[in-house]
């Protein structure tokens, strides 16, 4: 989930936090939109930051990749729900 979204003159940022279970799928789609990106660190939960840089006209590109990394996440909650239902 994005922490934080910057606005400078014309470029903006924002944070994404990408847990490391879905980093290929959402560089997958970080890297078919075309948005400029770095990743900056890891967070205590080893999730991993992922900075991208855009502009006003790239704001619908951004808001696609939150979307799909809610959705990404929410199937590592399903994932883990299922199997602590099937340890019991």
């Amino acid at each position: 989930m994005p922490l934080q979204a910057i606005k400078t003159n014309q470029m903006r940022k924002i944070e994404f936090n990408v847990p490391t279970e879905i980093i290929t799928q959402f560089i997958e789609e970080m890297t078919e939109r075309n948005l400029s990106n770095s990743i900056t660190g890891l967070t205590e939960e080893d999730e991993v930051i992922i900075e991208i840089e855009y502009d006003k006209t790239e704001t619908d590109e951004v808001d696609q990749l939150d979307e799909i990394l809610e959705k990404l996440c929410s199937g590592i909650q399903e994932e883990e729900e299922e199997t602590e239902d099937d340890d019991e």
